[in-house]
């Protein structure tokens, strides 16, 4: 656990969707590699990944499978075939679908919550005391994520409330890359959470994965020398 003196912003890089994607995440110093399993351009499979972590051990990282109103059973067949440690709801999952998935599983839970306006946040209250994270995106049109559109970053504070407030730890995503990293890190958000911003020719980019991590590093320097 970090200290309580010392603030150090989280870094997720999601969206793996290769052996070589995955093999430049894990050489980073990111605390959280995500995988999608759902539908998308950068969708994968259970068997695929189990098969990338069995050949490149992830290292000290966390696994995060991000899942948009899948069914319990396919989350569990995930979980029991990739060592996750993260399940991360992404949809419209209800309070009982989320209870009834941790009853079933013993990895930490997590859900997002599609930022609209300063009014999302009371969105998000049903859920505390049952989940072990939140995310904090931008749904656009029917598209639940991987948009690369920011929502407004000013009502990070409100986010930031909850998290203290109840002890629960939180990412911030959309929209984040080596340009628009440096608008956001001054909001100081606990986490942050990247996927299109750290590719190049819709491949994981080694420089700018350790670019970001530069920027972050030096934010919390900073931040720790106050």
């Amino acid at each position: 656990m970090e200290s309580l003196n010392v603030f150090k912003t989280k870094v997720k890089f999601c969206g793996n969707k290769s052996l070589e994607d995955y093999e430049a995440s894990v050489k980073t110093d990111a605390d959280y590699l995500g995988f999608v399993f759902a539908r998308s351009k950068r969708q994968v499979t259970p068997d695929q990944v189990a098969q990338w972590v069995a050949l490149v051990h992830p290292r000290n990282k966390r696994l995060v499978g991000i899942f948009v109103n899948q069914s319990k059973e396919f989350i569990l067949h995930a979980v029991r075939t990739v060592p996750l440690d993260v399940v991360q709801c992404h949809g419209d999952e209800d309070l009982t679908f989320i209870k009834d998935l941790k009853a079933e599983s013993d990895v930490d839970i997590w859900k997002v919550i599609h930022h609209e306006d300063e009014s999302t946040v009371d969105k998000l209250k049903p859920f505390l005391g049952t989940i072990d994270g939140f995310v904090v995106d931008k749904k656009v049109g029917n598209q639940y994520g991987g948009t690369g559109i920011s929502f407004n970053w000013g009502h990070i504070p409100l986010y930031d409330k909850v998290s203290c407030e109840n002890d629960i730890p939180y990412l911030i995503a959309g929209g984040i890359n080596v340009e628009t990293v440096k608008e956001l890190l001054p909001f100081s958000p606990q986490g942050i959470d990247l996927s299109s911003g750290i590719e190049e020719n819709f491949a994981k980019s080694e420089e700018k994965m350790n670019l970001i991590e530069r920027m972050v590093r030096e934010h919390d320097k900073r931040t720790n020398t106050r």
